[in-house]
């Protein structure tokens, strides 16, 4: 996880933004179209991404 801390706080913030609003449309998009698999885990993967970007957002690297 150290790589995660050594992107600027501001720059994890916009991304971890970003990839959870991407992470919503996703959901969306597979609750209306048969995604199968693979949408489902393209959906997972760019939430938590994105919720883990956002909460280490304030942390600070060693």
């Amino acid at each position: 996880m150290s790589f995660i801390l050594k992107i600027p706080s501001k720059t994890r913030l916009i991304l971890g933004l970003s990839l959870t609003v991407l992470g919503i449309l996703s959901l969306f998009i597979l609750d209306n179209y048969d995604t199968g698999f693979l949408g489902g885990f393209l959906s997972g993967i760019l939430l938590g991404t994105g919720i883990g970007l956002v909460i280490t957002c304030k942390q600070k690297s060693n």
